[in-house]
């Protein structure tokens, strides 16, 4: 008994001190799983793929990956190809249920965690005969370019009869602009888009060159910021029908003279729209908290089954 504790104990110190021993492309065997409760992936973890609630997910650092259950329990970890043969054999002896045929896929912003999404995906699972995945990734570590690479591989595991519903947050509806540069989905039927810095974030270009600023939102932030006009040219105007919803304090003393207008503390009104959007609207929120408002959620469910976040008849595009 002791013994086998001791192994246990070394294999589980081994697992959080060396991961790296395991690097994306080691198919050995040394990888004896522990199962333990995560956070569910912060910032040093990307979704590869998400079905039934089950997720496999990459370390920024290591390459290592990792499968997790529905309650973020550590089922499994290993290289790429070994998570995928073992996700694969789970979908197949049916622990893994299959994908529906209707999938919303939820965004979260820089900084933030698919946590930040959670009221909107259980209002949406509750009104919606879909399947809600909200989306993991590394949002501060690594480049737009790079998280729409992984946001493709996401997509490429759905079937080809799924219809994919979007809504991304902030930083999240970027790097489905940038996907959508390089690759056409046809699934793709609809999205909403909620506080978006379609022209990128002059709070970001005021303080780029800020240490903090840098060291916080990461070199996908610093995108945002200065290098938004190189930026600009890699994203593209989503062909499906898309809305917006800005953000704009109404009722607050708390105003942010780094932004031209009325805004949501951290993207202006007018730094929100592109052209094309089938429908506009504004509710009263910060950035931070416009996901969660009532108003939002709403106007999301109702977008995303008809094309509109009111009625038809009161849409207000954008030319």
């Amino acid at each position: 008994m002791k013994i086998r504790r001791r192994s246990s104990l070394a294999t589980l110190a081994l697992a959080l001190l060396c991961p790296n021993l395991l690097r994306a492309d080691d198919d050995a065997p040394l990888n004896i799983n522990l199962q333990f409760k995560t956070l569910g992936g912060k910032q040093f973890w990307t979704d590869i793929r998400v079905q039934g609630g089950w997720r496999i997910q990459q370390n920024h650092y290591t390459n290592h990956c990792r499968i997790l259950d529905e309650r973020n329990v550590r089922q499994s970890w290993g290289s790429l190809n070994q998570c995928r043969q073992r996700f694969n054999r789970w979908v197949e002896d049916g622990t893994i249920r299959p994908y529906r045929r209707k999938i919303i896929i939820l965004l979260h912003g820089v900084i933030r965690t698919r946590n930040s999404l959670a009221p909107l995906a259980d209002y949406l699972s509750d009104r919606q005969v879909a399947e809600v995945i909200s989306w993991s990734y590394a949002s501060t570590r690594q480049t737009i370019s790079q998280h729409a690479d992984k946001f493709a591989e996401l997509l490429s595991h759905f079937p080809k009869e799924a219809e994919i519903y979007l809504v991304g947050h902030s930083m999240g509806n970027v790097v489905v602009r940038h996907f959508l540069k390089n690759q056409k989905d046809d699934r793709i039927k609809r999205m909403v888009m909620l506080a978006p810095p379609n022209q990128g974030s002059a709070l970001g270009r005021a303080v780029d060159d800020n240490v903090l600023f840098e060291s916080i939102w990461g070199v996908s932030g610093q995108e945002l910021a200065s290098g938004f006009k190189e930026l600009e040219s890699r994203l593209e105007t989503p062909k499906f029908e898309f809305g917006i919803i800005a953000g704009e304090l109404k009722h607050n003393f708390v105003r942010n003279p780094l932004l031209d207008g009325p805004g949501d503390l951290v993207v202006s009104v007018e730094e929100t729209k592109l052209a094309g959007a089938r429908d506009f609207r504004k509710v009263d929120s910060t950035h931070t908290r416009i996901m969660n408002q009532r108003q939002t959620l709403q106007y999301v469910h109702s977008f995303l089954k008809y094309g509109y976040f009111e009625s038809e008849t009161t849409r207000k595009p954008l030319r």
